[in-house]
């Protein structure tokens, strides 16, 4: 197979399995990745040229996290296993042992300085709804006007992590924003997608990150914080209030 057959085949696996859309994105990306660093034909890239690649070039030289890179080899292993239907060891590309760490959550303050230092209004309506409904950043981008009930005060969310769905909370604030958003970024397309970009086409991730890190400089918040952060001082505000685990 050529490597666009290798795309196209992978990709219909994916959909016979029923995987997320941002399975279909991640997976594909990082394939097409991978098929313009090895410059070849990726079924004749070896074992030993994936070892390679996962250890010294993005451990190494790009120096990703353990969790990243596992998440390459589990587009390897899929790649192999499935769509070119090659037995393999397993051991020879093994998992990264991840350690254990707290999850960082900001303080109040860090809160407060981060979002008053948030001068753009679309990235800030993105970020409260990370914050305050708990969505994580492909659930935002994924957004639909439809799926905003204000009146039980809920947000639907489709398509969550592990293709679920599910109900979180609106809070008021976050409901005042998306109206305002709504009223000054109406999008000049038919579409019911609520974040587009100045393309009007949906908003991408990458760019919500980039933002996000702009703003973290600016309230000199430690590199360690990322968009999901706001998402874990989600579920530590509804322990501290008096939420379950099992609630959260």
């Amino acid at each position: 197979m050529t490597n666009g057959e290798v795309l196209e085949k992978m990709l219909q696996d994916m959909k016979m399995r029923n995987f997320s859309h941002y399975t279909y994105e991640f997976y594909i990306g990082k394939t097409k990745e991978m098929m313009r660093y090895f410059n070849k034909p990726i079924e004749e890239v070896t074992i030993e040229e994936y070892r390679d690649y996962l250890y010294k070039h993005l451990l190494q030289e790009r120096k990703l996290c353990d969790h990243t890179v596992n998440h390459y080899n589990s587009v390897i292993r899929f790649m192999l296993e499935v769509t070119l239907d090659r037995l393999i060891n397993k051991k020879q590309i093994p998992m990264r042992k991840r350690k254990k760490e707290v999850y960082k959550v900001l303080t109040q303050e860090e809160l407060s300085t981060f979002f008053s230092l948030c001068d753009n209004y679309k990235f800030k309506t993105i970020f409260m709804l990370v914050y305050g409904s708990g969505l994580r950043i492909g659930e935002v981008v994924n957004l639909h006007k439809s799926d905003i009930d204000s009146k039980a005060m809920r947000i639907f969310v489709r398509e969550g992590k592990g293709n679920k769905e599910r109900y979180t909370i609106l809070p008021k604030v976050s409901l005042k924003m998306l109206r305002k958003y709504w009223k000054d970024y109406r999008p000049k397309v038919k579409t019911d997608k609520i974040f587009l970009n100045d393309l009007n086409e949906p908003i991408n991730q990458y760019v919500i990150r980039t933002q996000f890190r702009k703003y973290r400089r600016k309230a000199k918040i430690s590199e360690k914080a990322t968009v999901h952060t706001l998402r874990h001082n989600f579920a530590t505000n509804l322990i501290e209030n008096g939420a379950s685990l099992i609630q959260v």
